[in-house]
Order: structure tokens, then C-alpha cells, then sequence
């Protein structure tokens, strides 16, 4: 299965979720996930969107990352990390952010993407792969210090969880980081 089939299969559920009315029974929940053990709301918390504005804006950013990115590394390489940047992100909330009670979006997730894609680019194109890299680090270290843009806030309709980009984006590299990692040690063995 190919990158891109991953990615659409991502974006036809995410908009499934959306015009089903999910947001809530989905979202990422402290509450639910804690007192009721409603685990799954770490990853499917990603999926759905505060609206239809948010969700295309995150649509976007899916094809735009998939189409520039996706090919460096492997499709499973592409699933993994696109998995434990959501986990990432989810799961950071979780132990990092207590007085945040729900969230929604797929950003984190993408910021992972964005990082890991670079990160496995550079074996190939070197200035790319520095560019979109530091752009990456750059947006979500301006995030960190002055919070997020309010453009972002007007498109979607909501605050913008600035953390949740750090997670993804940590989770994201990290992954690649040891994807990248494991398979030069397994050609080495080979």
C-alpha cells in the first residue's frame, strides 16, 4: 500500500467523522479516557475537527506534506510514523497539559509528518530537507514562546493547542529518527 492511499484513507475518515456529527464521542477526552477508560480517544481524537474550516485546513496540509514528503520514506515507514505522531500527541496531552480537558485536529499528527518526512528527505535533497526541517522546528519553537498565530484561531474557529504540535512533531522525528535508524542496521546485517 502506498503512502498516499494511507493519507486519503486518513482524510476520507476524518470527513466521515465530520459529517456524521463525531467530534464529541471521538474527541480526545481527559475525563473520558481517565475515569472511563475510553483509551481510544489518544488516537481518535485526531480524526475529527471543530468544523469544516478546521478539517480543511488540516486536509490541505495532509496532501500538501503526503505529496511533498511521503516518497522518502516507505509506506509502512509513512504509516508509523504518521501513527505514533498521533499516539504522540495524544499522549503527551495526556501526561504534559492536565488542565486541558478535550482536543481535535490532525495538526500534531502533521507536524510530526512534516519533521519526519525532513528528516528522511535528507538523504536526498539535503536543502530541502534543511529548510522544511527548520521551518518545522522554527514555527512550533515560535509557537512555544508567542503562542499560535491568530490567523490559525479565525480559520479554524478555536484556540490552537500549541503543544500538541510540539508532541507530534517530537514523536514524528523521534520515530523516523529509529526508522532510519534500524533499517541502515538491518542493510548492514543483510
Amino acid at each position: 500500500m502506498r503512502a498516499w492511499i494511507l493519507s486519503a484513507i486518513v482524510g476520507v475518515s476524518s470527513t466521515l467523522f465530520q459529517v456524521l456529527g463525531l467530534e464529541v464521542p471521538l474527541r480526545y477526552g481527559r475525563t473520558e479516557i481517565l475515569e472511563s477508560g475510553q483509551w481510544w480517544r489518544i488516537l481518535s481524537g485526531n480524526f475529527v475537527h471543530l468544523g469544516y474550516p478546521h478539517l480543511l485546513l488540516n486536509l490541505a496540509g495532509l496532501i500538501m506534506i503526503t505529496l511533498l514528503l511521503a516518497h522518502a520514506l516507505t509506506a509502512r515507514q509513512w504509516a508509523i510514523t504518521g501513527l505514533v505522531s498521533m499516539l504522540g500527541v495524544g499522549i503527551g496531552l495526556l501526561l504534559f497539559d492536565p488542565h486541558l480537558s478535550w482536543y481535535v485536529g490532525l495538526s500534531g499528527a502533521l507536524y510530526g509528518l512534516l519533521l519526519g518526512g525532513a528528516i528522511a528527505e535528507f538523504r536526498f535533497h539535503k536543502p530541502i530537507a534543511c529548510l522544511i526541517g527548520a521551518y518545522t522546528v522554527g514555527k512550533v519553537v515560535w509557537e512555544q514562546m508567542y503562542g499560535a498565530v491568530e490567523s490559525s484561531e479565525a480559520i479554524t474557529g478555536g484556540n490552537v493547542i500549541v503543544n500538541a504540535h510540539l508532541y507530534g512533531m517530537v514523536a514524528g522525528g523521534v520515530t523516523v529518527l529509529c526508522l532510519l535508524a534500524l533499517e541502515h542496521r538491518t542493510r548492514r546485517v543483510a
